[in-house]
């Protein structure tokens, strides 16, 4: 869901400070890999994800209180999850679950578009076209 908001986002013109000059779309990957600057990015990225999937498992040693993998409660936030039924949780982990599938393909798409030359953004925009 987040790749899709982020895709849309740099579409739209909008950057960090200091990569202004780093195109959108696919042609940001080589943009950043022929930087030492956009390199470092790319190593804090993976670093980020690598710490965010170490945490948010179900790991023994943080003394983590999940009740489901992907459960980032942590013990801590609960917006009525408890009050739920078994057969509401379900349903309700299963409409996430289909969100992000439906986010998966919705990446996809805009992709597959962009290595195709198609544009499917508002004003026929292609990223990466300029």
């Amino acid at each position: 869901m987040l790749a899709v908001t982020g895709y849309l986002t740099t579409a739209a013109g909008i950057r960090f400070p200091g990569a202004e000059d780093i195109p959108d779309g696919l042609a940001s990957w080589q943009a950043l890999l022929d930087s030492k600057d956009g390199q470092n990015v790319l190593y804090q990225m993976l670093a980020f994800l690598v710490v965010a999937e170490i945490c948010n498992r179900d790991a023994h040693w943080l003394d983590n209180k999940a009740e489901f993998v992907g459960d980032y409660r942590n013990g801590a936030l609960d917006f009525g999850w408890d009050k739920f039924s078994p057969e509401m949780k379900l349903k309700k982990r299963t409409i996430e679950l289909n969100n992000g599938r439906a986010a998966m393909m919705g990446i996809w798409g805009l992709v597959t578009h962009e290595i195709m030359g198609v544009s499917i953004l508002p004003g026929g925009y292609l990223p990466g076209a300029h």
